[in-house]
């Protein structure tokens, strides 16, 4: 990412926006010129393939989504802070009218080449495993119910995150979102147990 020059980050940026609003297969580089203001042949220059893109876009969208995961860790003590701290991060980028980079690309992962589909997995991983060490944190410290499942509930956890953003979208009321996670979040505390029987 350091070898990028302010150009290459200005049409990154602007294909991460297409992305996560129009979906990777929807926009071109003639869009990227309108979008940027420099010629299809400049944009060739820096990312010859729109494979290319796609993959420049996801390593540098993971190292900042991990940058953003420390910085949670740095702010919120406790497991239960930070999961909550990773929701509205999500909720945020929904606020924007945008879904998350990766699971746009995710969707047309039949169309993206084997590179891009193991930084997509490196992507979902990392913050799979996150939540993972949230959970622990949170069962440690007694917030979170000893019983739950840490890698089953991380897991579900994500697909929460991923598939709530395209539910509320869709339905066109974020507020949907905040409550699903929020349920997500009540239930590893274990208040839904009596419930469950």
């Amino acid at each position: 990412m350091q070898d990028l020059n302010a150009t290459a980050h200005r049409i990154l940026d602007a294909a991460e926006v297409l992305t996560q609003t129009l979906g990777f297969n929807a926009f071109s580089y003639k869009d990227l010129q309108n979008e940027v203001g420099i010629k299809t042949s400049s944009i060739h220059y820096y990312f010859p393939t729109k494979h290319d893109l796609a993959s420049t876009m996801t390593e540098r969208y993971t190292q900042g989504f991990v940058e953003q995961l420390s910085s949670i860790d740095a702010q919120k003590s406790s497991g239960l802070s930070r999961l909550k701290a990773l929701s509205q991060l999500f909720n945020q980028v929904l606020s924007e009218g945008k879904l998350c980079l990766c699971g746009m690309l995710a969707c047309d992962i039949v169309a993206l080449p084997q590179a891009v589909h193991e930084q997509l997995r490196h992507f979902f991983s990392v913050i799979e495993e996150w939540v993972g060490r949230a959970i622990a944190l949170g069962q440690a410290q007694g917030d979170i119910a000893q019983s739950i499942d840490i890698k089953l509930s991380s897991a579900h956890f994500l697909a929460v995150l991923e598939g709530g953003m395209m539910v509320a979208r869709t339905h066109q009321k974020d507020h949907n979102f905040e409550a699903m996670m929020n349920q997500s979040i009540t239930y590893l505390t274990g208040s839904f147990k009596e419930a469950d029987k």
